[in-house]
C-alpha cells in the first residue's frame, strides 16, 4: 500500500438505504472518524439495457410504505424511532421524501394479525390510530372499498410513504457534509490481514480501486454472499426472494381526486396486498402501486439469479391481471391508462428480524431486512453505526435478537 493512500477508520460497503444511514450516523456519532461509503449509483438506462450490470439495490422507487402499526413489536419500535426523525432528516438535507398520509391496515374481524398489531400498539404506547369498519371506511374515503367481514386500523399519524430514492440521497448528502467519502464502485473482495495490532482490511473494487480500513461494515443486502466479501468458509443464512409490484398509470385528474388516500395493507386471507396511493414519478406520470398480491415465494439461489431478476425489472405474468382486478376491487372506479411491473429482492432471515452482528472483531454485517427495512432504515443504520464504531454490540435491545446465522457449507450456493 502506498503511503499517500487513505486508511479509513471505517468503510461501509453498500450504499442503499441502510448503508447510507449507517454512514451518516457514524460520521455524526464520531466526528473524528474517517469514513467512506462504497456502492454503485442507480443504473442508467443504458446500463439497464446492456445487461452487464451485476449489482443492484432495492431503493430505486418513489413509494415505500411506512407505519408504526406492526405485527412485530421490534419492527414497530424500529419504525417509530426512524419515523420520528424523518422531518429532521429532510430539514438537514434539504431533500423531501416523506408524505404523512397515514396507513390503513386491514384484516378479518378478530384476525390474529389484527389482535397482535393492536397489542403491540398498546405496548409501545401513543400510536395514533382508530378502528374502522366497512361503513366507516366508506365515510372517510368514499373511493375505497372493504368487505363487511373486515376490520381496519387507520394509523393516521407517523405513517404514510417515503421516496426511497430521496431518502438515500438525503442520508448521503448529510453523510458527505460530515466528511464521509462516497465512492461510486462495487466491492468485489474484502481481505482481512491477521496478527498485527495496526493491521487493516484491504478492500478491492470492480474498477481496480483499492481501499483500506480499520473496520468494515457490510450493508450488502441480497448480495451479501456474493464475490469475496466474507471470510473463507462463511456464508450468511438468508433467503433472497423475488418481489414483484404492479403500477397502474393514472391521469393527473384521477390522481388528484385521491390526494388524501392513505397507504394500505391487508392480511385478509385471499386478499393480501399493500397499496401505495397515486405518486408522481420521475417520468412526470402518476402511478398507483400494488404489491404482495402474489403469496407464492420464489427463492433466488445464486448471485446470477439475483442479478437477472433485477435486470428483468419484473415480468408481466398471469397474476398481474389478477393484481389489476384486486386493485380495482379496493379502489373503486379506477381507470388505469397503462400497467407496468417492476421488481426488487427482499432478503429474509430465519428470525424474521434483521442481522446486526460482528463477523470478526473488525468486520460487521447489517443486512437481512426481511421486507421491513425501508421505513426503519434510519434507526437500523444507527444500530449498525454504533456497533461498528465500537467493534461490539452497543444498543438498547438484546444482541441475540439480531445475531448472524451461517449456512452449513454444503448448502452454500450464493
Amino acid at each position: 500500500m502506498r503511503m499517500e493512500e487513505t486508511i479509513y477508520d471505517v468503510c461501509i460497503i453498500g450504499a442503499g438505504m441502510v448503508g447510507s444511514a449507517a454512514a451518516k450516523w457514524l460520521c455524526k456519532l464520531q466526528p473524528e472518524t474517517k469514513v467512506c461509503l462504497i456502492g454503485p449509483q442507480e443504473p442508467t438506462e443504458e446500463e439497464w439495457q446492456s445487461g452487464k450490470r451485476e449489482i443492484f439495490s432495492s431503493h430505486y422507487d418513489e413509494g415505500r410504505l411506512t407505519r408504526e402499526l406492526n405485527e412485530s413489536l421490534i419492527w414497530s419500535l424500529l419504525a417509530r424511532r426512524s419515523i420520528q426523525r424523518y422531518r429532521q432528516i429532510e430539514k438537514e438535507s434539504g431533500i423531501n421524501f416523506y408524505q404523512e398520509v397515514g396507513c390503513l391496515y386491514a384484516d378479518l374481524k378478530n384476525g390474529e394479525s389484527l389482535h397482535q398489531t393492536v397489542q403491540n400498539a398498546e405496548t409501545i404506547g401513543n400510536v395514533a390510530y382508530k378502528s374502522l369498519n366497512a361503513a366507516g371506511l366508506k365515510a372517510q374515503f368514499p373511493y375505497l372499498h372493504a368487505e363487511e367481514s373486515w376490520q381496519m386500523l387507520f394509523n393516521f399519524k407517523n405513517a404514510g410513504h417515503v421516496s426511497a430514492r430521496n431518502l438515500v440521497a438525503a442520508q448521503q448528502k448529510i453523510a458527505a457534509s460530515h466528511g464521509c467519502d462516497i465512492i461510486n464502485d462495487v466491492v468485489v473482495k474484502v481481505q482481512e490481514k491477521e496478527k498485527s495490532r495496526d493491521s487493516f482490511i484491504n478492500i478491492v473494487c470492480q474498477s481496480g480501486r483499492k481501499v483500506a480500513a480499520k473496520r468494515v461494515l457490510l450493508c450488502t443486502g441480497a448480495f451479501s454472499n456474493s464475490y469475496d466479501l466474507l471470510p473463507r468458509g462463511k456464508q450468511i443464512e438468508f433467503y433472497p426472494i423475488e418481489v414483484s409490484v404492479m403500477k397502474a398509470e393514472l391521469s393527473q385528474d384521477d390522481a388528484l381526486k385521491m390526494a388524501d388516500m392513505p397507504v394500505m395493507m391487508s392480511r385478509v386471507p385471499g386478499k393480501q396486498y399493500y397499496i401505495l396511493p397515486p405518486i408522481k414519478y420521475p417520468d412526470g406520470k402518476y402511478y398507483i402501486k400494488i404489491g404482495d398480491y402474489n403469496t407464492s415465494i420464489t427463492l433466488l439461489r445464486t448471485h446470477q439469479e439475483i442479478a437477472e431478476w433485477f435486470r428483468s425489472q419484473g415480468r408481466y405474468e398471469d397474476d398481474t391481471d389478477e393484481a389489476v382486478e384486486l386493485l380495482k376491487f379496493i379502489v373503486q372506479d379506477l381507470n388505469p391508462i397503462s400497467v407496468t411491473t417492476s421488481c426488487c429482492v427482499s432478503s429474509h432471515t430465519p428470525t424474521k428480524l434483521l442481522y446486526c452482528d460482528m463477523i470478526t472483531p473488525r468486520l460487521g454485517a447489517l443486512m437481512g431486512m426481511s421486507g421491513q427495512g425501508a421505513k426503519s432504515s434510519d434507526e437500523i443504520g444507527r444500530m449498525g453505526a454504533k456497533m461498528i464504531a465500537r467493534g461490539a454490540w452497543d444498543y438498547d435491545l438484546p444482541a441475540e435478537l439480531f445475531r448472524l446465522q451461517y449456512k452449513k457449507m454444503e448448502n452454500a450456493k450464493l
